[in-house]
């Protein structure tokens, strides 16, 4: 990713958005908060669905397909 790049990689996510964490360890993670400051990249806290855990990560991190993968949620 392109120094100039890394403001806006990202800009679709959301609250509420559904993340699965790529690895041994992998789980459903929720997007509930994005910080935004002007001196550091994008980052957000994310929520484990089953345990209850948090993380912070930058947004760039969430966007690496080796890390991450968005989930879909099936519509009601």
């Amino acid at each position: 990713m392109s120094l100039f790049g890394r403001r806006t990689a990202g800009t679709d996510i959301q609250p509420g958005q559904i993340f699965r964490k790529l690895g041994t360890y992998g789980a459903d993670w929720v997007v509930e908060r994005i910080f935004e400051y002007p001196d550091i990249p994008r980052h957000v806290r994310m929520i484990d669905r089953n345990s209850g855990r948090t993380m912070t990560v930058a947004i760039s991190m969430l966007v690496d397909p080796e890390c991450f993968q968005r989930k879909t949620e099936p519509t009601a």
